[in-house]
């Protein structure tokens, strides 16, 4: 006799398999309603119809979705619709099968949008007729269903007949929903108006798709609620882009309202437009690892390929508000914007014009803008301060799957490759909205305290005392206190700066010793040759050296420009050949050019350092390959006002005027604390100096250094 006996078996799902499809599977109602009606889109239907009628009583509530798309047939029904989980729409996706009239493809694809019925109502009522069909009608009261202990005994009954309610050569279907299992309120109405009528994007202009709201009856439920269209009047930044493996384009435009301009004519209407940006970090740098670590980005390998990811091409569209007290106090609905921003703002996600849920409701902060703006509000932007919309393609980014419980994508590399493509996208948003920003702060702040006085710096406010003092004829009486004054903010002033230089400088350079001691580990584990090994721990050393420059006491000395350069070389050189970029030398070949001054070397070390970290940084997102292709020279100039420490790079080049990139928190970086030129330019102002950024013909460069070209400009002091 056997020792095992085998039997053959099936799975049996229980009837109330329904419930957990239905009821406990889809989150709310408003989901459940845009299930709906992405299957009237799927449909190819130019519009769906939705009413909600007596909503407030459980009795006699009714929820009605209808459209005249394409409809389905008996087969259909009996196939596709009675079928969970069917791959119908899945395999019509996959095999590129589009609609005839709106050449669409399915949104749909897991075979359970259709069970959001259960999720409103007890009962449903379908009635659907495809063209040249009799119509087809299915009566299903879930209660009963479920009743039933397997899901293959819930039998229900299909009726075939001539049409009563897509009569003559109409054809669609019509989903009435009965037994409302949810008390709907005056706030959810309005939020479910706001949600369906938010499906469809304004990118779909070819194919647009209309959802139609109905309330009966009529309780003004839905009045004076704030629209989306009135909310784009009031957005003072714009942002469209595109994004391809091309590279990133993208069109901006500054527009205060009216009453702004009128009260503060400084404030103007500003555009730019970029055809390519070399700046762009995504396809140079790769996501962090963590969300926190946006400073350990390493570079790419190779370069990415948004088709080959499955991605596709990313359109996108931000609208940027302020709600700012001085912008408050010119708008003429605070309120409604305000709410409307609370509950609306975010970005959104549409595929083929429709919307991918629930990307930009207020539960989902996709992006993790709210958390950036705690970090740092004055810069960046929050979920109640933007209208933003992603578009992709749906027969491109096929690598972006949603999930089964259509609340967003799997979470998979693609996802994640995705989102950080549009958070570099914001970024370059954020580094323009801030020009602006900063213009509207400045005028705010010069109508009340600048117009009088004509302070706008401590430098100026000290100027303006003296000025004041001598006017006043008490300069014999105060004019030491000014000069005591005076004195005791440049020392303070050159304290704090050498304080923020140390920190600042070493946190590049310990970066580098960090990546240099693991290579050094490696090396020697792996049995590297002792010449090789010996290579790597000198170049280490002499990180150490030049780090050392950074941590000594400040003190006043005379140094030759050359000898700076050596000592931010030691820290810079090795860090350059790892990146495969030439670091020039312009002092070897123009001794003749050298020359002295005297300041804090370890401030001014700081200062360069930051100079060449920015070099560096911008050659690795431009993507130019090869050394030959790859350069920073560090000079001397004697082609300004006064002698110079020039700094010219083979990058992408400044995109933004210098008054801007001096100011603190200023940066297209996405990891960057927008601190490096704002040092740099107060530690020349600290040695009676200015941080210049002459233009390539203004400076003897070499030619191969297109790109950035920034000065160290002394006053005429210094000595050849």
């Amino acid at each position: 006799m056997p020792d095992s006996t085998e039997h053959k078996a099936v799975f049996r799902p229980r009837a109330r398999l329904l419930d957990l499809l239905g009821d406990q599977l889809i989150r709310h109602h408003r989901i459940a309603l845009f299930e709906l009606v992405k299957n009237a889109y799927d449909a190819d239907s130019p519009s769906v119809n939705v009413l909600l009628k007596d909503i407030q009583s459980k009795d006699k509530g009714l929820i009605e979705v209808r459209d005249t798309g394409e409809g389905m047939d008996l087969e259909t029904v009996l196939n596709v619709w009675l079928e969970p989980a069917s791959d119908h729409k899945a395999k019509k996706r996959k095999q590129n099968i589009r609609t005839p009239r709106f050449k669409r493809l399915p949104v749909g694809e897991k075979g359970v949008g259709r069970f959001a019925v259960q999720k409103l109502g007890n009962r449903a009522l379908l009635v659907t007729r495809r063209a040249g069909h009799r119509e087809i009608v299915l009566d299903v009261d879930w209660t009963i269903l479920t009743k039933n202990h397997y899901l293959d005994d819930a039998t229900v009954t299909v009726t075939e007949r001539q049409p009563e309610v897509f009569t003559g050569d109409s054809h669609g279907t019509l989903i009435r929903i009965t037994g409302i299992k949810d008390d709907w309120t005056r706030g959810d109405v309005r939020r479910v108006y706001r949600s369906i009528t938010a499906m469809v994007s304004p990118f779909a202009t070819q194919d647009r798709f209309d959802v139609r709201f109905r309330l009966e009856p009529d309780r003004g439920w839905l009045d004076d609620i704030f629209s989306a269209e009135k909310a784009r009047e009031y957005a003072l930044f714009h942002f469209d882009f595109r994004l391809d493996d091309e590279g990133l384009s993208w069109d901006y435009k500054f527009t205060p309202y009216a009453a702004i301009k009128a009260d503060f004519p400084v404030l103007r209407d500003r555009e730019k437009h970029v055809k390519k940006d070399e700046s762009f970090e995504f396809f140079r740098l790769g996501p962090p690892e963590e969300e926190k670590r946006w400073k350990k980005r390493d570079n790419r390998k190779n370069r990415i390929s948004l088709k080959d990811m499955g991605i596709g091409p990313v359109k996108g569209r931000f609208l940027v508000f302020d709600l700012d007290r001085e912008v408050k106090a010119r708008l003429h609905d605070v309120q409604g914007l305000s709410q409307f921003l609370k509950e609306q703002g975010g970005v959104r996600v549409y595929r083929d014009g429709m919307r991918v849920y629930d990307y930009g409701e207020p539960e989902n902060d996709w992006l993790g803008l709210d958390m950036r703006r705690v970090q740092t509000p004055a810069k960046l932007v929050s979920n109640n301060l933007i209208l933003g919309e992603i578009h992709l393609d749906l027969a491109t980014s096929t690598a972006l799957q949603e999930k089964t419980n259509r609340e967003g994508f799997v979470e998979n590399e693609a996802y994640r490759e995705f989102r950080y493509a549009v958070m570099c996208a914001l970024t370059v948003l954020e580094a323009e909205r801030k020009i602006d920003k900063d213009a509207m702060r400045q005028a705010f702040k010069t109508r009340k305290e600048t117009e009088d006085t004509g302070i706008d710096s401590p430098e100026s406010a000290i100027d303006a005392l003296r000025k004041k003092v001598v006017e006043a004829g008490m300069a014999d009486r105060l004019g030491t206190y000014v000069n005591r004054v005076e004195k005791t903010y440049k020392e303070a002033r050159e304290v704090l700066m050498s304080a923020v230089g140390a920190g600042l400088g070493l946190s590049l350079v310990f970066h580098e010793i960090e990546r240099g001691v693991r290579g050094l580990v490696y090396a020697l584990e792996h049995g590297q040759s002792a010449s090789k090994v010996t290579e790597m721990a000198r170049q280490l050393a002499e990180m150490l050296e030049g780090a050392s420059f950074l941590v000594r006491k400040s003190e006043r000395e005379t140094i030759k420009a050359s000898d700076l350069f050596r000592y931010v070389a030691f820290s810079n050189r090795p860090r350059c050949e790892y990146h495969k970029i030439r670091l020039l030398d312009g002092f070897e070949n123009l001794r003749e050019r050298d020359f002295s001054f005297k300041g804090s070397r370890r401030m001014l070390v700081a200062t360069l350092t930051n100079l060449v970290d920015n070099a560096i940084h911008w050659l690795n997102v431009s993507g130019k390959e090869g050394h030959d292709r790859r350069c920073i020279w560090v000079g001397p100039s004697h082609d300004l006002e006064g002698p110079a420490i020039v700094v010219a790079d083979s990058g992408p080049g400044l995109q933004d005027p210098p008054e801007e990139v001096v100011k603190p928190f200023f940066t297209r970086r996405l990891e960057g604390m927008g601190l490096g030129l704002y040092y740099a330019d107060m530690a020349m102002k600290a040695h009676n100096g200015r941080l210049a950024f002459p233009e390539h013909a203004d400076v003897d460069i070499p030619a191969a250094c297109k790109g950035a070209v920034v000065a160290m400009v002394f006053s005429g002091e210094g000595k050849k």
